[in-house]
């Protein structure tokens, strides 16, 4: 908007088509601040060149002035001043470029463009004059409110200033307590909860029989207690049923027909026991000590998974956000010097301290990297944490799902998904039969002679991983990015089946006691986070 425009037009050309008006035009509507230069005036007749600089067809409210410039073989080896005096002696010729007015010459064209420069600084030196005063009555106005007039000296300003940085480190440590470490502590180790349980439990495939007994636990249970009463039941009667016939030895062809229904009592009840036997056995000892020894290494991928070096990295993060965010405001963002010597003090105290606080913390969890003893109640309020967790990731699970379903067609990718699993079951992997089938495309291509195509041909049969007409089953109408969805859906709708199954669990009466803690290793595994969130 600032900027002086010079619209350099011939003088031998009409304004009316002159390109350099009508860009001026574009940029500057009223004509404030374009100057127009006519160029060769003394190419034209003098009563129309004055005509020209004084015309009103297209005003400009810095005017015209006209110069002359002479051809360049006239020039060659003249300076400066002899072309300005060579301009004045034609200008002197023609009484018509002396009328009021009419400006003319070059010295009077430097000197319109120095006015003009000098004026449009003056207009912004005063808005900026008009800024710096304003700014210095608010610092002013600050300063008699906050000191009341009185006097600011260097050493009261910095004490001024430390007692301001003391006062938000105290805020800083109400706000930010040990109730608020343990928080942070407990959801990064809640995370590490469940990727300890993903890796050792949730992608084992023998998961599935856990959950299952498990939730069968408490049915067998009831058939137990059932079978144990009944039974209890047939012996009383059968003993009852005994006294009576000694005492009535008169009716003696009733005794073995009644003792013949106390054996058939005895059968039921052995039979009973038999049945619960037979349940019983499908989870042997080598069941308890496999996920017993799972449960040892799921707690010590948790205890010594760094929690002194994690915990304590993390208070330094955060208290040198803190720091950071104290000297970015008022008044140590004025003082780069006071910052950086502040930021470099603190990261010294930190570090000297870094390495004996990481050692002090895992002395500390230390106890828990053996034995882990669990109360009743601590039990029950894991056992609901663990629940949320898991409800947490069937969530995540879900949201993983869709954001898929959203990003493909839903016909493509059911389809997808029919061929990877029927690939699956033949043992294969898509992606890997895919890339062998395009590098075979590619040698065919390249191979020029029949000998070489035999030669690939044969290789290729001797390294078929799909048996024969390997394009036959569609492999090539799926592309790979598809392929990794259909995969990815897969997977994750094995991890959501995984998940309720082990939500299932945890609801179940088996985990209402921490003596089944192989059973329910989230909640044992929540059990240990707690513990060493508390202590660390």
């Amino acid at each position: 908007q600032p900027n002086i425009i010079l619209a350099v037009c011939a003088a031998d050309v009409d304004l009316a088509n002159s390109e350099a008006l009508k860009a001026s035009r574009r940029n500057d509507p009223l004509g404030m601040r374009t100057i127009g230069v006519i160029t060769k005036v003394d190419t034209t007749e003098p009563d129309a060149a004055v005509h020209m600089l004084t015309q009103n067809d297209y005003p400009l409210h810095l005017g015209y002035i006209g110069v002359v410039c002479k051809p360049v073989q006239e020039k060659a080896g003249i300076t400066s001043h002899a072309v300005m005096l060579s301009e004045a002696q034609y200008f002197n010729k023609h009484p018509g470029f002396q009328q009021p007015g009419v400006q003319i010459g070059v010295g009077t064209l430097r000197r319109k463009l120095v006015r003009v420069l000098e004026e449009s600084m003056r207009q912004n030196l005063s808005t900026l004059v008009d800024a710096v005063r304003s700014e210095l009555e608010e610092t002013r106005y600050q300063i008699k409110v906050q000191y009341n007039d009185e006097r600011v000296s260097p050493e009261s300003y910095m004490a001024e200033s430390l007692d301001v940085l003391k006062q938000k480190f105290k805020a800083f440590q109400q706000q930010f307590g040990k109730p608020q470490l343990r928080a942070e502590v407990q959801r990064w180790l809640e995370s590490q909860v469940m990727n300890v349980c993903a890796e050792l439990y949730w992608s084992d495939p023998a998961v599935q029989d856990l959950s299952n007994h498990v939730t069968r636990s408490r049915a067998a249970g009831w058939w137990a207690d059932i079978s144990t009463k009944v039974g209890q039941t047939a012996t009383a009667a059968a003993s009852v049923i005994t006294e009576l016939l000694a005492a009535n030895t008169a009716k003696e062809q009733k005794g073995p027909r009644l003792s013949k229904q106390s054996d058939t009592s005895k059968d039921a009840n052995g039979r009973g026991r038999a049945k619960n036997g037979a349940d019983a056995n499908e989870w042997s000892e080598n069941d308890d000590v496999y996920w017993g020894h799972q449960l040892d290494r799921a707690s010590a991928l948790l205890t010594k998974s760094g929690v002194g070096r994690w915990t304590t990295q993390m208070v330094v993060d955060l208290l040198m956000d803190n720091v950071v965010s104290m000297v970015d405001a008022e008044p140590f963002v004025h003082h780069a010097d006071t910052r950086t010597a502040v930021l470099n003090f603190s990261h010294a105290i930190l570090r000297n301290k870094y390495h004996s606080t990481v050692d002090q913390v895992e002395n500390t969890i230390k106890p828990f990297k053996y034995e882990v003893e669990i109360e009743p109640h601590e039990w029950s309020k894991a056992r609901k944490r663990s629940a949320a967790l898991i409800d947490n990731e069937i969530r995540l699970c879900r949201q993983a799902l869709q954001k898929v379903r959203l990003s493909t067609p839903k016909k493509q990718l059911q389809q997808a998904v029919q061929f990877v699993k029927g690939a699956e079951k033949r043992g294969l992997d898509p992606l890997s039969v895919q890339a062998e089938i395009a590098r075979r495309n590619a040698e065919q291509a390249t191979s020029s002679q029949p000998e070489a195509s035999d030669a690939a041909s044969a290789n290729s049969d001797s390294h078929d991983i799909t048996g024969n007409n390997v394009e036959d089953l569609g492999y090539s109408q799926y592309s790979p990015r598809l392929l990794r969805q259909a995969q990815q859906v897969l997977m994750v709708q094995d991890r959501l089946s995984i998940l309720h199954m082990r939500r299932k669990a945890l609801a179940s009466s088996a985990c209402a006691s921490p003596d089944n803690k192989r059973f329910c290793p989230e909640t044992f595994l929540d059990v240990v986070a707690e513990k060493l969130a508390y202590n660390a």
